[in-house]
């Protein structure tokens, strides 16, 4: 039976996989390997039978982008507002939608939900992940929070104003440019975009009175919730601290009994410690105990094993309260000149990889948990060992990816080119977010840099930085916490590590290269590091070339400097711009370029992530070269193997090492350059000896003189049909409303070989339990596509259950492909009659609905074909539309 791996290596490591998609093997051998990953609650993991019960409060809401009187009163009429389930981002945007497309100003968000009389007795919490900008929360008319800052949670407790029977919660979401708290800079003066709405996820959380503290609503310093400290690490014991706060909210005081259990990745108990307190009623208490882990798995970004605290409260011989919180067992320390060390041990490599913005296209922020962990996958396996965010706390799912799949990354409060000299609320806004920064994410063992100073802004003061510092500090006394920003303001302010800059004693980390020394000027912003996928090889192929550049310069620093990360691992939107960032790895669709495999071949074949066989690594090979009438003569190859073989139309161009030009010196791997190689006059002879085969280059690589892998890339004749995949990276598509997967329609020959060039645009339909995102009004859907494949994003329904996605263009053959859609493991509350009765947004000029069925009337049948060739027509006619409108004088 074929496994993950066989398959992939059948693609030869490539991303795209668009030859013969390995899905598509998948579902034509009925293969699946699919298992979704733990994503945190609230930032914990519910535990199964506990009396704290989790809730998906996603679907369900209605909104309103727009302000209105009163909406947060009880009896608002909400009948014409539209459906939404979250996360939500006010609007689907065009795919680009940079320069201030996107809309800033107040929206509505109203929900129905139903509680039953025995849940009084219990405590009722609504946890917000986060909320673009101002965020005002009304539960019955009540007003229950105010929430400043877009990218950092907050709880309601909502157990005094709930009555049985129907509630309704009211949240205003204002993204509208304000001074009054970070980052504070106007949209119109940013590098990245206000995207609005309740973007995140938002969880209803019943517990007993007598339960472990939210983080967010305790006023301890360093507690809340349960925090982990790894005190110290020696060979494979260690010494952990575990405090947990416990509040007694009910009537009268409690004799409880805590248990601290410490249980491996698989749940099984390794550790118990056994606690006794006496609570008053309304009293709160941290439990502080130390623990000796022996013999036990450390994490490691090379093996990220993971552990958890099971926490257990116990009143009358009853559990009331159970909760597991997930942390690594690992410590980091920055030994100057010696460089990095985890576990006592230096690292022994460079932490290269890339940055990292949030938004993703179409929707904006408003990303599911699994386009979050995707992106950290496709990254990870793209040769990137480290993502430094930019410039805000990001979402919980892609932190929990992190943690699984080893990545190393970092956290910053958000910022960018702006301090508030004026408004004192502006600093201390700052220092609530720096506790706020450390109580969201301290847990992680991924994360090695805290970026409490703000970005690139000289201005700010010292002792602002300073208190920054000192606050996270403070909210994490344990080893491993670094502080982080540019050279001389972290000298300035104190901090831990520089960016930038160089001192031979305090470690320092390069936060952005590659992009800023290639850019003409910061007021047109044209570069050749900046190119989109569509403008072709050579565009591609010259963004690579000078990244392999700047890429081989970072290994070349000593110790002291532990990595650097690319600007950027995945295109974004900016709001000071009318262009995106164009040079990332990943376009907005998340297709790779050709940097992706440059960066990808830097990982020794023989480079393998522990304890996870959802990251694929090994021997690879990349040719750059698309066989056409635009392609270079040179042939350019990226692969991490020791020598690589080059046969193009049965001559063989002999065997070639690694270049060895100056530029390159310093690459672990540099680009094989075989010269001269490629003409599309050759072609024309149809093979050696005037053979009918079509024309095809073959690259082995091979590693101590043994062939080890190779790459065949076939000529592609004509534009014939569409071939369609499921672009998983192994993640189920979960039926909880808001879950989407991106299906690639690629443009193929008869022979299923991809047609870079074609133009065309890609029709999306949908059958089952779920909808395209997007239509004409945003130019998705017909999708033109990009170096020759078209994504449509196919989002679930609250219904599990087959999908049937199908693609048409005018002229090609049509596929279809089916996914399936899985049950949420997590339980969703919300009020059905409510939802069933909201309005649903179409944003389609056209909509066309077609049943499949068997044993059909010949009559019903002809009239399904006829259906089908006016379908085809339609799409014609829009694609002669979207051609106007790109090119409204004909030129």
């Amino acid at each position: 039976m074929l496994t993950e791996n066989d398959l992939k290596r059948l693609s030869s490591m490539a991303h795209e996989k668009t030859l013969f998609c390995f899905y598509i093997l998948l579902i034509t051998f009925n293969i699946s390997f699919t298992q979704n990953p733990q994503f945190s609650t609230a930032g914990f993991y519910p535990v199964e039978g506990s009396n704290r019960k989790v809730y998906n409060f996603n679907p369900g809401w209605r909104f309103y982008k727009g302000d209105i009187e009163n909406a947060y009163s009880i009896g608002f009429d909400d009948s014409n507002w539209l459906a939404a389930n979250l996360p939500h981002g006010l609007e689907i945007l065009p795919e680009n939608a940079s320069g201030g497309r996107n809309y800033q100003g107040i929206a509505w968000y109203r929900k129905e939900f139903q509680v039953k009389k025995d849940d009084l007795q219990d405590k009722m919490y609504i946890y917000f992940e986060a909320v673009m900008g101002v965020a005002k929360v009304w539960v019955n008319g009540q007003q229950v929070a105010e929430h400043y800052g877009g990218y950092l949670p907050f709880v309601v407790d909502i157990s005094e104003i709930v009555t049985t029977g129907k509630n309704v919660i009211a949240v205003m979401a204002d993204n509208s440019d304000s001074k009054l708290y970070p980052p504070g800079k106007n949209q119109s003066g940013l590098d990245f975009s206000y995207f609005g709405g309740i973007y995140r996820d938002v969880y209803f959380i019943k517990t007993n009175p007598t339960h472990v503290t939210f983080k967010e609503l305790s006023h301890t310093e360093a507690g809340g919730g349960v925090f982990v400290g790894v005190l110290d690490i020696k060979d494979n014991s260690a010494k952990i601290e575990v405090r947990t706060e416990i509040v007694n909210a009910s009537k009268r005081s409690q004799d409880i009994i805590v248990k601290t259990i410490l249980e491996n990745q698989e749940q099984k108990k390794l550790k118990t410690i056994t606690q006794k307190i006496k609570l008053k009623p309304n009293e709160t208490k941290q439990l502080v105990e130390e623990l000796v882990a022996k013999n036990v798995r450390l994490w490691h970004p090379e093996d990220p094993y993971l552990h958890f605290i099971k926490t257990e409260i116990i009143v009358d011989g009853k559990q009331v309260d159970q909760l597991r919180t997930r942390f690594g067992i690992r410590l980091y320390e920055m030994k100057g000149a010696e460089g990095l060390f985890i576990n006592k041990k230096p690292i022994g490599k460079k932490l290269i990889g890339v940055n990292r913005h949030q938004d993703y296209m179409y929707v904006g922020n408003a990303l599911p948990n699994s386009a979050h962990y995707r992106d950290v996958k496709l990254l990870r396996e793209g040769g990137s060992h480290i993502v430094r965010v930019g410039h805000y706390p990001q979402d919980d799912a892609f932190y929990d990816a992190c943690d699984e799949l080893g990545m190393i990354t970092t956290t910053a409060n958000p910022g960018w080119h702006f301090f508030n000299f004026k408004e004192q609320i502006f600093e201390e806004r700052l220092y609530e977010d720096s506790r706020n920064l450390v109580r969201k994410d301290r847990n992680r063992p991924s994360i090695l840099l805290w970026e409490t100073a703000l970005n690139e802004t000289p201005s700010q003061p010292g002792h602002v930085m300073n208190n920054m510092h000192k606050a996270a500090h403070a909210e994490y006394p344990f080893p491993g916490m670094y502080t982080v920003t540019d050279y001389e303001e972290a000298k300035k302010g104190g901090l831990d590590v520089y960016y930038h800059g160089y001192d031979t004693n305090i470690n320092s980390f390069n936060r952005e290269f590659g992009d800023g020394n290639e850019v003409d000027d910061w007021y047109s912003q044209n570069s050749i590091v900046r190119v989109k996928r569509e403008w072709g090889e050579k565009a591609m192929l010259d963004q690579s070339l000078r990244q392999a550049e700047r890429l081989a310069e970072r290994y070349l620093t000593g110790k002291v400097r532990i990595g650097a990360a690319m600007w950027a691992g995945i295109d974004h939107q900016r709001g000071y711009h009318p262009d995106p960032f164009w040079g990332g790895h990943l376009n907005v669709a998340r297709l790779p370029r050709y940097t992706y495999y440059l960066y990808q071949s830097q990982n020794d074949p023989n480079y393998k992530i522990k304890g996870t066989d959802k990251v694929t690594t090994g021997p690879m090979i990349y040719i750059t070269n698309e066989l056409t009438q635009l392609s270079p003569s040179d042939v350019v190859i990226f692969s991490n193997c020791d020598e690589v073989q080059l046969t193009w139309l049965g001559k063989d161009y002999g065997m070639q090492k690694p270049s060895r030009d100056d530029k390159y010196k310093g690459l672990p791997h540099p680009p094989f350059i075989f010269k001269n190689v490629f003409s599309l006059m050759q072609v024309t002879t149809r093979g050696p000896q005037g053979k009918k085969e079509l024309p095809k280059m073959i690259v082995k690589g091979f590693i101590e003189g043994k062939e080890i892998t190779e790459e065949v890339k076939v000529y592609a004749q004509r534009s014939e049909k569409l071939k369609l995949c499921i672009d998983a990276e192994g993640l189920d598509l979960v039926a909880n409303g808001s879950d989407f997967i991106p299906v690639r329609a690629t443009i193929v020959d008869k022979n299923g070989t991809k047609k870079v060039l074609a133009e065309d645009y890609v029709y999306f339909e949908v059958e089952g339990p779920a909808e395209v995102i997007g239509g004409i009004s945003n130019m998705a859907n017909p999708a033109k596509s990009s170096f020759g494949i078209a994504t449509a994003l196919i989002k679930t329904t609250l219904k599990s259950g087959s999908i049937k996605v199908r693609a048409y263009v005018d002229g090609l053959e049509s596929d279809e492909i089916t996914l399936e859609s899985k049950p949420t493991n997590l339980p969703l509350y919300y009020y059905e009659e409510y939802m069933n009765n909201s309005k649903k947004q179409n944003l389609d000029i056209v909509v066309i609905e077609q049943k499949q069925e068997e044993n059909l009337p010949t009559d019903v049948k002809e009239l399904q074909e006829e259906l089908k060739k006016l379908k085809l027509e339609l799409v014609g006619k829009t694609q002669a539309l979207m051609e106007l409108r790109n090119n409204p004088k004909g030129e």
